[in-house]
């Protein structure tokens, strides 16, 4: 009740291995972010699992780690000074969070295992990459139950899985709130492999740059509740053939949709990939 349930140190390096089943639960009082007691206030961790600045933790295992943060705020949370990196494989992970399920303040790495989600607002969030799978198309199981917004980052790399996103807003969001890493690199959602079921009332795919879609298959039902439009982006948009079932229309800057655009950056450890225009 009084800090995270498991918490890995500034500067840190940990893995930690899941066998069997394992429940985490954040009993954390949420009026204590905002207490004007500052020792109270400096001991909120906001989250089961809490990765402070600058540690590299790798989670992972055989077993299943059920998080509930339902009365408190994040289910994970890492931090957000350069070079603190989260890595998720192979495991099992339930989470019910009141606010983000899985809150990474600088990269995050999703590679393998089984994902379920309930979130009161994004389901898998990272300020700056986003990398969902690997690049020879393997990639996690991840069912977003629910969400405000499915999955952000200032770059999101969808390489690989089996992934569906249920979202009250955008399920797929290349954005960044404070615009921290606008200038570092552009806004991009790159999609290589795997396979996308997107259920929004939002946009499915919105990107305040660029999309390139080169692979996987990607199926938008969405903008039911206000939305722009199944696939919105504000830079260039770049569809490969047979890629994309979208049933929600297409909303940018030059209004044509499956045009030749330039490859957004897909972050580190990216590839850049040409492919056919869609219709």
């Amino acid at each position: 009740t009084t800090g995270a349930t498991v918490s890995c140190n500034k500067g840190s390096e940990v893995k930690i291995i899941v066998e069997g089943s394992v429940t985490l639960t954040d009993a954390e009082d949420p009026a204590d972010e905002d207490s004007e007691d500052a020792e109270i206030a400096d001991a909120f961790d906001g989250a089961a699992l809490k990765v402070k600045d600058g540690a590299n933790v790798y989670l992972t295992g055989t077993g299943t780690l059920t998080i509930d943060a339902s009365s408190c705020k994040n289910g994970i949370k890492s931090g957000d000074e350069e070079g603190t990196c989260l890595e998720i494989s192979d495991l099992t992970l339930n989470i019910t969070a009141a606010n983000d399920a899985i809150n990474a303040g600088y990269d995050l790495t999703i590679l393998s295992g089984s994902i379920s989600i309930w979130a009161g607002d994004d389901g898998i969030h990272a300020d700056r990459i986003l990398t969902i799978g690997s690049e020879d198309g393997t990639g996690p199981t991840i069912l977003i139950n629910k969400s405000y917004e499915g999955l952000e980052g200032t770059v999101v790399n969808l390489f690989g899985g089996d992934v569906t996103v249920n979202s009250s807003d955008d399920a797929v969001n290349a954005a960044n709130g404070d615009g921290t890493y606008s200038s570092e690199m552009e806004y991009s959602i790159n999609v290589t492999g795997g396979t996308y079921t997107i259920k929004s009332q939002g946009d499915g795919l919105d990107s305040n740059g660029n999309i390139n879609i080169t692979g996987g298959y990607t199926t938008i039902s969405s903008a039911s509740n206000g939305g722009e439009a199944g696939i919105d982006y504000d830079g260039t948009c770049y569809i490969a053939g047979d890629t994309v079932n979208n049933s929600s229309g297409i909303s940018g800057p030059d209004m044509m949709p499956g045009q030749m655009g330039q490859q957004g950056q897909m972050g580190e450890g990216g590839r850049e990939q040409q492919g056919q225009a869609g219709e």
